[in-house]
């Protein structure tokens, strides 16, 4: 997020004093965010997303274009009317943070062999999602605040677990031992150490490694397709 917040600001021709500016936060703070010293707090988030025409996917998790323009005004945009949209049907599953997995699992160990999950419609899906394993989860906790809020619910791409020894960034969701989470990766030590450090957003959560051998499933965290306006 600190290289898209350093990227929107220079596309926008704005000194980091025009941006603290435009935001009302101070110049240093606005050094910070984009050294990546600081999170951004909500307010702050949607500052931007409203008085830079900013999308919210784009500005959280680079996802999709930078800008989301409008025909009607505003920050909607309008790809087509939903029965001639384009769309892709997932399961959902119930994610809370640091909860229970057990309950998922059974003999087999897969998460699509539990009969009761949902089914969720996603309009205008990526290639990226179509991709086998793609599910919901619905954020639980405040782990990840400000960026993930409790009761948002979000699309995960399956990363196939020979796979997760090389992930470097992002947000993913992950199920180890008996827990399931969702954290950010920001570097991979399971090749030189047989860990992986996953952080909160929230600066108040710190951050739990994990034993790349105790990691049973892994999605990444692509895009927040439901949440509660605030």
């Amino acid at each position: 997020m600190a290289e898209r917040l350093k990227f929107v600001r220079r596309a926008r021709e704005l000194t980091q004093q025009e941006m603290a500016d435009l935001l009302e936060i101070a110049r240093p703070t606005v050094a910070q965010l984009e050294g990546g010293r600081h999170q951004p707090s909500t307010e702050v988030l949607e500052a931007i997303i409203s008085k830079l025409d900013i999308s919210r996917n784009w500005l959280w998790f680079g996802s999709g274009p930078m800008e989301e323009y409008s025909p009607v005004g505003g920050n909607v945009k309008m790809l087509a009317g939903l029965e001639e949209g384009d769309y892709l049907d997932i399961e959902f599953v119930s994610c809370k943070v640091r909860g229970s997995f057990l309950d998922l699992m059974d003999d087999g160990g897969e998460v699509g062999q539990f009969e009761s999950l949902d089914i969720v419609r996603i309009y205008d899906p990526t290639p990226e999602m179509r991709k086998p394993g793609t599910k919901g989860f619905e954020i639980d906790g405040d782990s990840m605040e400000p960026q993930l809020r409790s009761g948002m619910k979000v699309v995960g791409v399956r990363v196939p677990l020979s796979d997760v020894k090389y992930v470097t960034s992002g947000v993913y969701v992950v199920a180890f031992g008996s827990q399931l989470t969702i954290k950010r990766v920001k570097s991979n030590d399971i090749l030189e150490r047989g860990i992986l450090v996953l952080h909160a957003d929230n600066p108040n959560a710190g951050s739990l490694p994990v034993a790349g051998e105790d990691i049973r499933f892994m999605w990444k965290v692509v895009r927040i397709f439901y949440a509660d306006v605030i």
